[in-house]
């Protein structure tokens, strides 16, 4: 019972992750960040964490708990994309590096969390 609930949680944070990943990608043209006006220059580090972060995700999601580096892994990734937003955000974007900040923290939280539930067990 608790390794299944080990598992669901771990998937479930690999599907929220995968979708924070999508999010940042697709946030500078729905949120008409001016990035997206100059072939994302300013915003290429952070998609290039978030495609890296969906992968992960993927990982996580399709077989929880069968690769314990991703969940570290993850983490560490969250917390490079708010050094990268935190770093950025004087550009006068606050948009950006707002968006930035709220979905690492998602992607930190969730991951951190299922992390917890595992070594609970």
């Amino acid at each position: 019972m608790g390794d299944l609930h080990g598992r669901t949680a771990e998937s479930r944070a690999g599907v929220a992750a995968f979708l924070a990943g999508v999010w940042l990608i697709a946030a500078p043209p729905v949120l008409h960040f001016s990035a997206s006006l100059h072939a994302f220059r300013p915003y290429w580090l952070s998609m290039g964490l978030a495609v890296v972060i969906m992968l992960l995700g993927m990982v996580r999601a399709m077989a929880p708990l069968d690769v314990p580096l991703v969940r570290p892994i993850t983490i560490a990734l969250a917390g490079w994309l708010i050094i990268v937003s935190l770093r950025a955000g004087g550009g006068g974007i606050w948009t950006v590096w707002l968006n930035q900040l709220v979905v690492s923290a998602v992607i930190a939280l969730s991951a951190g969390l299922a992390l917890l539930i595992t070594m609970r067990r």
